[in-house]
């Protein structure tokens, strides 16, 4: 089954529908069914937890349900927390001690019974995990995009952190009063938004879990967002149509594929892809200049009085799925309305950026990136994950395993790198290592799918990371087509080949220092 779950949200406004959470459905992938803990039964009836008060909650409901083949008897647990904080605590009358929460995606505000969110709930729960769930606090079918924030300063800061927070510590609480006791560990996992909502609990509530999947994480959102909109501007100058991606990406492969050392269709690390359109274009590739300008705009990234802000697109973005899809589809190059891109970048602008200003009246076509630029502190210190000092989640214990598709044509792999660079330059490298590992994927777009491996577990070598103290040193991903394997790294390790061997066997790599 393919592990790629998108949960779209009809935007009837905008006329498009846009994918609103990304989850990797491969967790618990590599767990056995039978690796159960020591469990704990249920103190009270299920109905009687309606009953309970807890802070800050405005309303709560209890259901029990019945075992069934894949799932265990649990209580099902519904409530709101004020202003507009939807939630969904599951109890298994037979718990393994651990709290599993997963994320949103997007500008959240998820349908919480969502299949996809039903299927990401259900494989913790069928292991025995307490799992949790929230909205962000509003409901993405009352809003267009991100035009919840607009006017709404409470339900941006619970969009942005404050969501979470309060959701896990009512799980918690409801936990204590069914099982007599609290958690053993707590985990979160979640991409895309998930993921920077990981970062900005380990940031914001060091206290409220064991262990982080940050997969994906878009930690710098204020300017991955300015970063949309400076690429739709590229854009519009000289566009690049759909038909013109597969030559692209034949180009970059063409060029970049074996610096690696092994002809394979994949690029360990794009940042030694010294791709120039201008040059190693075909004569024949049919782009005007004025779109190999724009190419090398978009590889630029955002600039701002001559200083690089923002990095730009790295080449193997544009690479093509076994089906012949470019990543920069519909993200970027979008010949049915505006690109996804923009679509998340114009919202932003309009709703959020020039915070306490309006920005309703922003055309994005015009909007002075570079002018403006220093008008953004006040959205930057709510909805941004960027501290590299992350001591006292530390020195807690706390765990986060990191993974970012070097392919994501969503949002700038660049952007985790640099951010894990000053992680290890504030808390040094070992003492990063000690608690915190990134695992780059080569050819996976967002979260999932792409050109290369995007199926592998990132949940479980955490939990053994932080119960057991065994710390990731790789992790096997596979691909289904075409079939292959490959090891994931811990940065700034990459995947070495031996030299001999089957290139699509992970036995026959191993994790090395990239030069």
């Amino acid at each position: 089954m393919k592990n790629v779950v998108f949960l779209s949200v009809a935007l009837a406004a905008a006329g498009v529908a846009l994918p609103a959470a990304a989850q990797n459905m491969s967790s618990f992938g590599d767990m056995p069914a039978d690796a159960v803990r020591p469990t704990v039964a249920s103190r009270m009836p299920c109905a009687s937890i309606a009953g309970r008060v807890f802070p800050e909650v405005t309303l709560i409901q209890a259901t029990a349900h019945e075992a069934t083949a894949g799932l265990p008897a649990y209580c099902q647990v519904t409530g709101y927390i004020s202003p507009a904080i939807r939630f969904e605590i599951t109890l298994p009358d037979r718990w393994n001690r651990r709290l599993y929460m997963f994320g949103n995606g997007g500008w959240a505000g998820e349908n919480l019974a969502d299949p996809s969110r039903i299927a990401t709930r259900d494989a913790a729960l069928s292991r025995g995990f307490m799992t949790v769930q929230q909205n962000s606090g509003h409901d993405a079918g009352t809003y267009r995009l991100g035009d919840f924030a607009h006017n709404n300063m409470d339900l941006l800061i619970d969009y942005a952190s404050r969501a979470v927070h309060v959701t896990v510590n009512t799980a918690k609480a409801v936990a204590a009063a069914y099982y007599e006791r609290g958690p053993s560990f707590s985990y979160w996992a979640g991409c895309s938004t998930g993921g920077r909502q990981g970062l900005m609990a380990a940031q914001r509530y060091p206290a409220d879990f064991d262990g982080i999947v940050a997969g994906a994480p878009v930690l710098a959102l204020t300017d991955t967002q300015i970063w949309g909109v400076h690429n739709a501007q590229a854009l519009d100058k000289a566009p690049i149509s759909v038909a013109q991606l597969p030559v692209l990406a034949r180009a970059v492969m063409n060029k970049c594929d074996r610096i690696d050392g092994v002809e394979d269709g994949l690029i360990a690390d794009p940042r030694k892809c010294d791709f120039d359109p201008a040059a190693d274009l075909p004569a024949d590739a049919g782009f005007t200049p004025e779109q190999v300008e724009t190419l090398k705009a978009l590889h630029e990234g955002v600039k701002v009085d001559g200083e690089t802000v923002f990095p730009g697109i790295p080449w193997g973005v544009e690479g093509l799925t076994a089906q012949g899809e470019s990543g920069w589809h519909l993200w970027l190059v979008s010949e049915d309305g505006p690109s996804r891109q923009l679509l998340y970048g114009e919202t932003f602008l309009h709703n959020m950026l020039l915070l306490p200003k309006s920005g309703k009246d922003i055309d994005w076509r015009s909007f002075d990136i570079a002018a403006n630029y220093k008008d953004t502190g006040l959205i930057r210190s709510i909805v941004d994950a960027t501290n590299p000092d992350m001591s006292d989640f530390a020195s807690r214990g706390g765990r986060i395993l990191g993974y970012f598709g070097w392919s994501d044509p969503a949002l700038n792999p660049m952007m985790n790198v640099n951010f894990y660079e000053q992680v290890r330059e504030t808390m040094g490298e070992q003492e990063t290592a000690d608690f915190y590992r990134l695992f780059m994927v080569p050819g996976m777009f967002h979260c999932t799918s792409g050109y290369g491996t995007d199926q592998f577990d990132a949940v479980t070598p955490l939990i053994d990371w932080v119960e057991r103290g065994i710390a990731p040193e790789r992790i096997t991903a596979k691909q289904s087509e075409p079939a292959r394997s490959r090891p994931l790294c811990p940065y700034p390790q990459v995947a070495a080949y031996g030299g001999s061997g089957d290139v699509n066997d992970a036995a026959n790599f191993s994790c090395a220092a990239s030069d």
